[in-house]
């Protein structure tokens, strides 16, 4: 009888302490995936930001809105950036890991999130626009004609390595030029970008996205 009670005994305390082990792993397991959401959370919205004020710069939207803009979709691209760490492919997760620690993934996963928010926003705000525009008769900047956009001198990019990046990316996609592209370079301010983002840039604004100088 003893030996029945003690064997009972112990089985229970066992089983509490399995029972305590895996509530305290699964509380660990819990804070863990919190500590890991705010982490990328907080580095896709920074590079949101900074993406999002660099494209808000040389946009209709501006600098403070675009920060606002990026954090939002920075922050959103991170967290969907985890889940897929955390459920991916083991190979995957791998070369998301390698990725991560050089910051690349970050903005090829940021950048374009931000980009199709803006790509929302600036259209809804020239749609908004031009409604003013017929209902009042206001005058806004207008494009320029296809004529004078085709008649801008086109080149064939080529950089050294030792270019800063800065020096080599198109403002208005916020993507590198690579050795060989066709840039299209605006004569009074020198600055060059994509042929076809300057083409459709300069068919509703006749000003440099850069420093708004008059073509």
């Amino acid at each position: 009888m003893k030996n029945c009670l003690s064997r009972i005994v112990s089985w229970v305390s066992t089983e509490l302490i399995i029972s305590e082990s895996g509530f305290l792993f699964s509380v660990m397991k819990n804070v863990a995936m919190a500590l890991l959401t705010c982490i990328f959370a907080l580095g896709g919205a920074t590079v949101g930001a900074i993406t999002g004020g660099l494209k808000g710069q040389t946009t209709e939207t501006g600098f403070s809105r675009g920060v606002g803009v990026g954090t939002v979709a920075g922050a959103i691209t991170g967290v969907q950036l985890m889940e897929l760490i955390v459920n991916g492919e083991p190979f995957s997760k791998v070369a998301l890991i390698c990725s991560l620690v050089n910051g690349k993934v970050f903005m090829e996963w940021v950048s374009p999130a931000v980009l199709k928010a803006y790509q929302w926003q600036i259209s809804t705000m020239e749609t908004s626009l031009r409604e003013i525009s017929d209902i009042f008769d206001v005058n806004t900047t207008r494009g320029l004609s296809q004529d004078i956009i085709q008649k801008l001198p086109i080149y064939e990019f080529y950089s050294p390595r030792t270019t800063s990046c800065h020096d080599t990316n198109c403002t208005i996609c916020l993507r590198d030029f690579k050795n060989g592209e066709s840039a299209k370079m605006l004569p009074t301010c020198r600055h060059f970008f994509h042929v076809h983002c300057i083409d459709e840039w300069l068919l509703r604004q006749g000003t440099c996205p850069m420093c708004r100088r008059d073509i």
